[in-house]
């Protein structure tokens, strides 16, 4: 009985619920405390992120992540919050066009412009952040992408940062992962040489979606 050894997954939601347990314990003796009843008190949180989005006007798919979220979830007297730096890799988007005959390749990045933020209500997370769309690498080609277009490296973006808000129902916080979802709008592209007008017409516009799975990474 005492070899006995708990499972990863197990391990991982006691020390989540240890840490919460613990934060909420001190948050109720901070509240006694009339000289520190102010202060927030906050828990460090680490995340993997991995999802995808999907644009409307195209149908197609761009992989995201594995990505990292580190931060902390706040707590404010009655409020709880969140915030934290979001780091996501380089994807890569294939687009057919014309029945599938020609075919687009590039790389894109979702580069955050600042702290993702986030709260608790009525048992929703609710979360935003704003994010630049990066593409380079364009190939294009009949059948198959061979023929590269000329992009300037860091350059070719969206005319202003993405706003994304995304919504996890019914949340809970002692779960290995949680999703959250939401849609938005892609602006129009610009110092992309050539092809600005070409990337607005094929992936500018609303309702887009976008579906994200956080995995804790405490243990």
């Amino acid at each position: 009985m005492f070899g006995r050894t708990r499972p990863k997954t197990a391990r991982r939601r006691l020390g989540t619920v240890v840490a919460l347990t613990s934060a909420l314990a001190m948050a109720g003796s901070l509240a006694a405390t009339p000289a520190l009843a102010d202060d927030p008190v906050e828990i460090p949180v680490s995340y993997t992120v991995t999802g995808k989005t999907t644009v409307k006007k195209t149908g197609g798919t761009l992989d995201l992540g594995p990505g990292q979220l580190n931060g902390a979830l706040v707590i404010d007297g009655d409020n709880v919050g969140i915030r934290g730096d979001l780091a996501l890799p380089p994807s890569t988007a294939n687009i057919s066009l014309v029945s599938g005959v020609f075919k687009i390749k590039a790389r894109v990045r979702i580069e955050p412009t600042g702290p993702v933020t986030g709260t608790l209500a009525n048992g929703d997370l609710t979360t935003h952040s704003q994010a630049n769309m990066l593409i380079d690498n364009i190939v294009v080609g009949l059948f198959w992408p061979v023929i590269p277009l000329p992009t300037v490296p860091n350059a070719c973006k969206t005319v202003k940062p993405l706003d994304l808000t995304l919504v996890s129902k019914n949340v809970d916080l002692f779960a290995p992962t949680i999703p959250s979802s939401g849609t938005f709008t892609i602006p129009e592209f610009k110092d992309c040489f050539i092809n600005d007008l070409a990337l607005g017409a094929l992936i500018s516009g609303p309702d887009n979606t976008i579906n994200l799975s956080m995995k804790s990474n405490l243990s």
